[in-house]
């Protein structure tokens, strides 16, 4: 089997290295500061996707796929309480 090798996503150079980590550090804070959180957990799901989009060569970055996860669960949390409060 012909396997490419990639670079790990630690390796990356430029301002899209550090997407992954804001990404996680906002899906956090998205969920440890809940009022303004969802506005914390939209840009976590946007720059984990931006990190995810623009990878190149490189592995894919688990720290962004990890933030992407937790900010969509509290926007999706935060959808069902709302529609639930609604009924």
């Amino acid at each position: 089997m012909n396997r490419q090798r990639r670079t790990p996503a630690r390796h990356r150079s430029g301002a899209g290295s550090w997407l992954g980590p804001i990404a996680l550090c906002l899906g956090i804070a998205s969920w440890a500061l809940l009022v303004p959180g969802v506005v914390r957990a939209v840009g976590a799901v946007v720059r984990g996707g931006g990190s995810v989009a623009s990878r190149g060569e490189h592995r894919l970055d688990t720290t962004a796929l990890f933030g992407v996860a937790l900010g969509a669960g509290h926007v999706l949390t935060s959808i069902m309480l709302m529609v639930w409060a609604a009924r």
